[in-house]
């Protein structure tokens, strides 16, 4: 088989991996302008439903590059909880868990439901519309890194060439088994695999038992399954889960026949008709990966960490790597920030699924357990706090941070998400997270444009930050004022933990960089500048 390409061709980031994760990062990339390519061995999107729940950091996400009302239209508001019944004949379902979104008043999207068969071209579709190149049925072979990038071997799938691709940094969303993180020989710790089940897709006329009842998510005690509402209103269709038990027959059709089975136990009704349109074994697992960073490899998603589905927290987690590296690597790429700053990925990503999984793991055993609310919106950074106190001019407290907090109570400080507030702006209603993505922001209450002149760059290396002023309720335009941010509900300063005359400067990932509640010098808000995108400063102003 001869090469389709003689010389390799090269790209600044290649990515392993075409699921949610992968396309996601591919997206993410593009909309920071990053010349990208993704390679996918299958032939297209999922066609399994698999990942459900959007959490609201992840709408958040999706909002930012425009296709959150896509989402929504193409998913289903929920319930979010399970009923629990003997079968779906009981006269009465008990609820079991929060059934409210408890997102809604401290994000401007609040979780959506909606299936990943659904939610991955709509994601492809944006990501390709603003640039990124997609390549289904292609392999990976392998991969050669050197100090000054990486060579990978690429096949495609129907026989019909294989070619390499040079890169200056490549990410891996090739999943829980990752050729490329076995290829890296990069270790993992956790309990490992917990077991495997079965996830059927199948029609059937449930109405007679359901008699109108919202079921979104049912635990059937009888049938020993979960019931899963796929689609949406419109377009409804069923999800089977159970255990893959010890004389269940695991080919194709024992799966299918299996699944006839259950349901007809599940609906009371031996004579239920049901068609079985997908039937799959898999295994569930509790795993993260010792290092997310490999020389100029960067793992995203299932290959950086494996974890149970209780939650739905798997696939957002991946989502969220991808849009923590993606403005990292636009600006390393771009010559903007210090190689260093992309150590942080790891430093920040991998205690977040050491969390994560810890949580899917107290949800299958009924301990105790962080909120759903706090799991998506409350997750932090301790590394950035840290960085933020070395840089100086803040009065973060001395001590351990915390790795979540309780997003209904804000805290502010830095390694936090920025909170969500209500703002109005030229007539229109905003979050303050519509303030960040495209670069640094510096969020003020200070009056007049106190802090206008200290964001004016002292270090031809300090990135551009703009400076957006956030007014009260009762503020009275002024002639000749900058534009100003109404605080509708008058609860920035408490939600930032700042004083009027402070500050915070909020990363383009929306997360707090660093914070001072009164007004400082300048040369301190330079180094927190510098230090938030890799370039080393002495901790103390010039």
């Amino acid at each position: 088989m001869r090469d389709q390409h003689s010389t390799p061709r090269h790209v600044p980031v290649l990515i392993v991996g075409g699921s949610l994760s992968g396309l996601s990062a591919a997206l993410f990339l593009a909309a920071k302008g990053v010349e990208c390519l993704l390679v996918e061995q299958r032939p297209g999107t999922s066609v399994h439903p698999r990942a459900r729940l959007v959490t609201a950091r992840s709408m958040e996400l999706f909002r930012s590059v425009g296709i959150e009302d896509e989402v929504r239209e193409a998913g289903d508001p929920g319930p979010i909880g399970f009923v629990v019944v003997d079968t779906l004949a009981d006269e009465h379902y008990v609820p079991t868990g929060n059934h409210h979104d408890e997102t809604l008043d401290i994000s401007p999207t609040g979780m959506r439901l909606c299936d990943q068969q659904r939610l991955e071209p709509l994601v492809l579709g944006r990501a390709r519309e603003l640039g990124a190149e997609v390549r289904f049925g292609t392999r990976f072979d392998g991969l050669v890194q050197d100090a000054d990038g990486v060579t990978a071997t690429l096949h495609e799938t129907d026989g019909s060439g294989s070619w390499t691709v040079r890169c200056d940094y490549l990410l891996a969303a090739d999943g829980i088994r990752s050729p490329v993180r076995e290829a890296l020989g990069v270790g993992r710790h956790g309990p490992g695999a917990l077991g495997r089940s079965v996830s059927a897709i199948f029609d059937a006329d449930l109405e007679p038992v359901i008699r109108g009842r919202r079921a979104m998510a049912v635990i059937v005690k009888k049938a020993g399954a979960f019931l899963f509402a796929r689609g949406n209103s419109e377009s409804r269709m069923w999800q089977l889960g159970f255990p893959l038990f010890e004389g269940i027959d695991p080919s194709e059709e024992g799966l299918r026949e299996s699944t006839r089975a259950l349901v007809r136990v599940a609906a009371d009704d031996p004579g239920t008709e049901v068609t079985v349109h997908s039937a799959m074994a898999w295994e569930s697992a509790a795993l993260v990966a010792d290092r997310f960073r490999s020389g100029r490899v960067f793992l995203v998603g299932d290959s950086a960490h494996a974890m149970p589905p209780a939650g739905g927290f798997g696939g957002n987690t991946g989502v969220q790597d991808g849009h923590n590296l993606a403005w990292k690597l636009a600006a390393v790429l771009a010559g903007t920030a210090g190689e260093a700053l992309l150590d942080t990925y790891d430093a920040e990503r991998r205690p977040v699924a050491d969390y994560t999984v810890q949580e899917t793991l107290a949800r299958i055993g009924q301990s105790s357990a962080e909120s759903r609310a706090t799991v998506q919106l409350g997750y932090c950074y301790p590394s950035l706090l840290a960085a933020a106190r070395e840089c100086g001019g803040s009065d973060e407290p001395a001590g351990d941070a915390a790795v979540s907090e309780d997003p209904h109570r804000p805290s502010g400080r830095p390694g936090t998400r920025a909170p969500h507030v209500v703002l109005e702006h030229e007539g229109r209603r905003i979050s303050a997270l519509d303030l960040f993505g495209d670069g640094f922001v510096l969020l003020t209450a200070a009056p007049g444009g106190a802090w206008d002149s200290a964001a004016e760059p002292l270090d031809a290396r300090e990135p551009a930050v703009t400076v957006r002023r956030i007014v009260g309720p009762q503020h009275r335009a002024v002639p000749g004022e900058g534009p100003v941010y109404v605080d509708v509900e008058g609860s920035f300063l408490s939600s930032y933990g700042i004083s009027l005359e402070g500050a915070v400067l909020v990363r383009p990932d929306g997360f707090i960089g660093w914070r001072t509640s009164e007004e400082c010098a300048r040369e301190w808000l330079s180094a927190a500048a510098l230090g938030l995108i890799g370039h080393t400063t002495s901790g103390t102003p010039r």
